[in-house]
């Protein structure tokens, strides 16, 4: 008999939308409140934003959990060309 061990999964983030996407999954999962300063780099496009905070946190929480698949995400807002920041809701 072959014993397959699967990975904790940690999600780096205390996002409630976050959360309630992977329940959906049905997979087992913790959360990790990463500590990142989220704030734009000068001139720093949306996405590349998002993707490098998505990164960062990811990073930031992988340190507590050695061997662990880490979940980083982040969203943006934008107008046309504008950055909003975070959405409120």
């Amino acid at each position: 008999m072959t014993v397959v061990s699967h990975p904790r999964i940690i999600l780096a983030s205390t996002s409630r939308y976050r959360r309630a996407l992977l329940e959906r999954l049905g997979v087992q999962f913790e959360c990790a409140a990463p500590r990142v300063d989220e704030a734009a780099l000068q001139d720093e496009a949306p996405q590349a934003l998002a993707v490098r905070l998505a990164r960062l946190k990811a990073v930031a929480v992988a340190a507590a959990y050695p061997g662990a698949l880490i979940i980083g995400a982040d969203q943006v807002a934008v107008r046309g060309t504008e950055t909003l920041g975070k959405p409120g809701d």
